[in-house]
């Protein structure tokens, strides 16, 4: 009778619990660029090589990119001090979230035709906060699941991809005039 409590109390903890709700949209950075389609292109490419992300689709006829990071740390502490600065972590904490295991940040790179030779640019992120729930089972034994929780941004990385981005395709004079070096007096 006893182990069949102890199966029961097992398989219940293996039941998948309450989905959790999904974030409000995700920021979105967009920027009309005064470059053509290619250098832009050539500019999102660049930098998602920089930032040594992970590509996981793109597609240069249709203007878009995807690509992915993951951050893992020993002691979740630093690694939660980094995702907050990114992300807003309160609505994951009140849906279960513990001690945070990884995060994963998957971006969104569109590139688009304007008129006038400008190029539009829209960058946006999905990010997932991953935690551990242990599972004991009889007898003494006990497992480690994940459970990803949707974040939503702060629009930090979004904003900080497309600056990057631009600085790619900034001429020295217009570096100079973006930094306000230049046009005071």
């Amino acid at each position: 009778m006893r182990y069949l409590l102890w199966l029961a109390l097992a398989l219940a903890s293996c039941m998948p619990g309450a989905v959790p709700e999904r974030p409000e949209p995700s920021h979105r950075q967009q920027k009309l660029l005064q470059a053509s389609y290619d250098e832009v292109w050539k500019a999102a490419r660049t930098t998602v090589d920089e930032a040594q992300l992970s590509i996981t689709d793109a597609d240069e006829s249709e203007g878009a990119l995807r690509a992915s990071m993951r951050r893992r740390s020993r002691s979740g502490e630093g690694l939660e001090r980094e995702l907050s600065r990114v992300a807003e972590l309160s609505k994951a904490r009140q849906l279960g979230l513990g001690q945070l295991a990884e995060y994963v940040v998957v971006y969104t790179v569109e590139v688009r035709r304007a008129e006038d030779d400008r190029t539009g640019l829209d960058v946006s992120t999905e990010i997932t906060a991953v935690d551990q729930q242990i599972v004991f089972l009889p007898p003494g034994i006990y497992r480690a699941i994940p459970r990803n929780f949707d974040v939503p941004s702060k629009g930090v990385l979004e904003r900080q991809f497309v600056e990057q981005i631009a600085s790619h395709l900034l001429l020295s004079e217009e570096m100079l005039y973006s930094l306000g070096v230049l046009g005071r007096e």
